[in-house]
């Protein structure tokens, strides 16, 4: 029996089940979806990415690009939060600057969290020169 009910509630099943972890059935309801939309990429990629699923959370990333949805906020932030390589964490950084998005405190901090993860406190430093505003969130993740 597929999901096929209303889109309505297939959108709204997918980000309740990745908060609660039930990433299985959060997929199923994904991959079942008509038309998804950003949230619905970003609800699964934040799911992979706080339950430890870092591998899942990137090639579902790299999924999204193909399909031609273009990151937000909300999507560097969780990609950044599954980062554990260096080299892949210099790529999101570079698709920020690529696409001239705004390095607000969540995603300075996501990007200083993950250079300080992998070692690199050279760029988490940069990162955090770089930034204009620094607010409570940035200080933290600099200090942290």
């Amino acid at each position: 029996a597929g999901l096929d009910g209303d889109e309505h509630v297939n959108h709204s099943l997918t980000p309740m089940d990745a908060r609660c972890g039930e990433m299985g059935f959060a997929r199923k309801v994904f991959d079942e979806m008509g038309d998804r939309d950003l949230v619905s990429w970003n609800s699964m990629i934040s799911g992979y990415s706080k339950m430890g699923f870092a591998k899942e959370a990137i090639w579902l990333f790299m999924e999204m690009k193909e399909e031609g949805f273009e990151p937000d906020e909300m999507t560097l932030v969780n990609v950044l939060g599954a980062c554990g390589d260096l080299g892949l964490g210099r790529w999101v950084e570079g698709l920020v600057l690529e696409k001239k998005m705004e390095v607000n405190s969540y995603v300075g901090s996501a990007l200083i969290d993950m250079y300080g993860k992998c070692g690199d406190l050279i760029s988490a430093r940069r990162v955090f020169d770089s930034m204009p505003n620094k607010d409570v969130v940035t200080w933290n993740a600099i200090i942290t």
